[in-house]
Formats: structure tokens, sequence, C-alpha cells
């Protein structure tokens, strides 16, 4: 019963967006998009983000996993944390998490219903309509305040400017790298992105923690009426850190000042270090704020598990899941294989749709593959119109192609060989698939016990 009323609830959030025609919502995301209707239900339902510490994260790469260890640190030290990210992977609610635990049904049901009764009698003009992702974002509100927790981390969309999670009142803003994506919505220019991304930087937000940045991003945030009353503190600049094993763990020393923070972390989460250290030091300022007291923090995450981020989900063979879609990702792989004594025969099973850097993801792992298996994901708004095998062939001689993704994956596993190394690597709706064929867990963060 709790199921269907859950599909229906998720059908529901979709339903304002669906009843605008596909044209209307084609566009600069400036001309088609109002986030203010966000706003205004959180108004009229008390403004209940005002009542608590929140913290924003935007970007182009790494939104999800710099959220999800963020959340990790301050779990780790102490405080209730909400965690709202987006998209899912397997199960629509891993959206909504509190101390890294997925919303429940009846929960996610009873505040469905609760917005419903606000947004049905918004005098919402023709033509426009309230964002899904605003209303997911307006219920995590509600179950953050009900469920008391000390701080909530909130992953933004493609933008800031205009989406509709930065309406969420933010003391603190977490940025990823901003690379110039999204031209058609948040451009015309790399400029025009990076100025949509800054906005994250509200007049509610006090302090910024950035990862390394391109100079247009440095030289767009001199230009920003906030630059001079925000604490802009930059990975590489600002604060450094350095990796080290100890005693069969992955250690992220991080110094910033006079402050030296740490974080264990797991061999699969090491290639991210520089996501973890601006994590570390995001959540540095946020337990300032909350404390009073200059904390260096001293973390063991070894039990965090970024869903579909650089996620093993098989030990024997060892199979590997990442959202590895364009050449920078694909560079932290080629980093996880280098650092692995014997991988055996390395085989990669690619699922990459037309928009999607095919040629950067295959020309950045082929040194290291042996065989390359090209398929499609199960969501049928991905375009797979390109012929990748030929292309495919100039980097790995062996190379087969089949669409249908369950039979690769089940064909991959009766003819797996145990010391051979396997990698799932693609877009967010192929990760899905994968761990759904898998039957991997995704509604905690933390791995309770040893992956078989």
């Amino acid at each position: 019963m709790i199921e269907q009323l859950v599909t229906e609830t998720i059908h529901w959030i979709y339903e304002s967006y669906g009843r605008v025609p596909a044209s209307a919502r084609q566009g600069f995301d400036r001309d088609v998009r109002h986030p203010e209707w966000t706003r205004w239900m959180l108004n009229e339902l008390g403004s209940p983000d005002r009542e608590m510490y929140n913290v924003a994260v935007t970007g182009s790469k790494g939104k999800g996993s710099h959220a999800i260890l963020m959340a990790g640190i301050l779990q780790a030290a102490g405080l209730r944390v909400g965690l709202f990210t987006s998209p899912h992977l397997v199960d629509f609610l891993e959206r909504l998490r509190i101390d890294g635990q997925a919303i429940d049904g009846e929960s996610f049901v009873r505040l469905a219903k609760t917005v419903r009764s606000v947004m049905d009698r918004a005098p919402l003009p023709s033509g426009q309509y309230i964002g899904p992702v605003g209303i997911l974002a307006v219920m995590a509100s509600l179950w953050f305040q009900a469920s008391q927790t000390d701080v909530n981390i909130f992953e933004l969309g493609r933008g800031a400017k205009w989406d509709d999670v930065n309406q969420v009142q933010h003391s603190g803003a977490v940025i990823t790298p901003i690379f110039a994506e999204h031209l058609d919505k948040l451009g015309p220019t790399w400029a025009d992105v990076v100025d949509e991304k800054l906005a994250v930087v509200t007049t509610d937000v006090g302090w910024a923690v950035s990862h390394e940045q391109a100079e247009i991003v440095r030289e767009r945030w001199t230009r920003n009426d906030a630059s001079e009353r925000v604490s802009w503190r930059q990975l590489g600049r600002d604060f450094t850190f350095r990796v080290k094993q100890q005693s069969g763990a992955t250690v992220v020393e991080v110094t910033d000042g006079k402050r030296k923070h740490r974080a264990l972390i797991s061999a699969a989460v090491s290639p991210l270090a520089g996501n973890a250290a601006v994590a570390l030091i995001a959540a540095s300022k946020v337990l300032d704020d909350l404390r009073g007291v200059g904390q260096e923090l001293d973390i063991d995450l070894r039990n965090l598990v970024l869903p579909g981020r650089m996620q093993v989900i098989r030990r024997r063979p060892l199979c590997l899941v990442d959202g590895t879609i364009h050449a920078v990702n694909a560079k932290i792989v080629a980093r996880w294989l280098e650092g692995r004594a014997e991988p055996g025969r390395v085989t990669v099973i690619l699922s990459l749709p037309d928009d999607k850097d095919a040629q950067g993801v295959m020309e950045t792992i082929a040194p290291f593959c042996s065989r390359m298996v090209l398929t499609e994901s199960t969501n049928s708004h991905l375009h797979y119109s390109r012929n990748l095998t030929d292309l495919a062939k100039r980097f790995v001689a062996d190379v087969r192609a089949d669409k249908n993704v369950e039979r690769v994956i089940a064909d991959v596993c009766l003819r797996a060989d145990p010391d051979d190394t396997y990698l799932f690597l693609g877009t967010q709706s192929y990760v899905g698939d994968v761990l759904r064929v898998f039957e991997v867990e995704t509604k905690s963060i933390w791995q309770c016990s040893d992956i078989d």
C-alpha cells in the first residue's frame, strides 16, 4: 500500500512541470524557470528553512560527492545532519536523508500532502510551473525542521541563480569546479555559466569554500557584489592537503592556517581526496559557527560510501561503478587503477549517450583496459545514435556492443574471472541500472558490512 502511495506522490511532484508544453520549457533558465515559487511555498509554510543552519553546494563536477562527504564529516563530528541530493540512482527516496539514511515512505507521503495543501492555492500564471526539485526541497526543509537536525546540506542542480533549491536560505556555500557546461541553459558564454553558479552566494551567505577553479571563475568572483563581505577560501590558495597511507588506511591531511584536519577514507574514495579536503574545510566552518570554537577535525570515514561514485560493488571479481561521463572523471578512475598492484584483466563496460564525452573517456581509460563493452541505459530519454564501436577500436582491440544493459551485466558476471577488474562507467541513469541489477543497497551512505 505505501509503495503505491509513494509512486502516486512521485507522479504528483511532476504534475506542474508536465502541464507546461515542452516548447515552453526550452531556452535559457533565466527565461523559462521561476524558482520564486519555491520561496513562495516556503514562506506559506512558515519559512522552516530560516530556522535552520543550511549549506548549499553548486558547481559543475562532484556536487554530490562533496555534499555526501561533508554530511558524513559533520555526522561523525556529532551533529544531526540533513542531506538533500539529486538525482537518485535506484530509489527516489534517496534524495532526502537524515544521518545518511533515506526517508521512509510514510514520512515522504505525509510531507507531500502538507506541501500540496499549499501548492494547490498558488496563483500560478499560465505557462509557468513549480519545479519538481523545488517541491522536494520544500519537503526536505519541513522534514529536517521536524526532525530537529543541526545542519542541512542541499545539493543544487545545474545552476544557482535560477535554481529552485537556491531559494532555500543557506548560511554557507560549497563550490565545486566550474566548467563551461550547459551553455544552452546557463550561457551562452562560460562567463555566464560562472555568474549563474556564483549566485549561490546569496545575501544570507557568510562564507564560501571552493575547490580549485579556472582563472575565469576567480576573475568573475572579483566582480561579484558579495566578494568583499563573504569569506572565500579556495583549495590550493588558502588551504592545502596531502594524502598518505597509514596502517592500511588512506589519510587526507588538510592544513588551514594554524589548524590541521584529517580524515580517514576508503581506497575507493581516495581518488576524491581533494573533494574530501574541501568538505573538511566547509565542515570546520559549520562547526565554528555552531560551536564557536576553532576545532581541529579528526574523522574516520572509511565506512562512508558515495553511491555510484567510485563505488566498489563486488570484491571478487572486483567491480567498480562510477558516473564517468568525460575525461576529467576518467582521470580519477585512471588514478585509482594506477594505485592497484595487480588489477588483472580490466574490462570497461561503458554507457555514454550522445551528449557525453565518449572519446575523452575512452582515450583516458584505454591504457589500462583489455576490453571495452558498449551498452545503453534503460532511460528512454537518453539518446544513443552514435556508432561508438569504431571509435572504441581506435583505442582497444577487443570491443563489442550490446544495447541490453541487463544482458551485458549478466554476461559479464557469468564469464567473470575472480582475479580481474570490471569497471561500469557512464551516465547516472546507467549507474542506477548497474546498482539495481547488482541489488546494491542505496538507502544508506554508510556501509555496515563487507561486500562479497
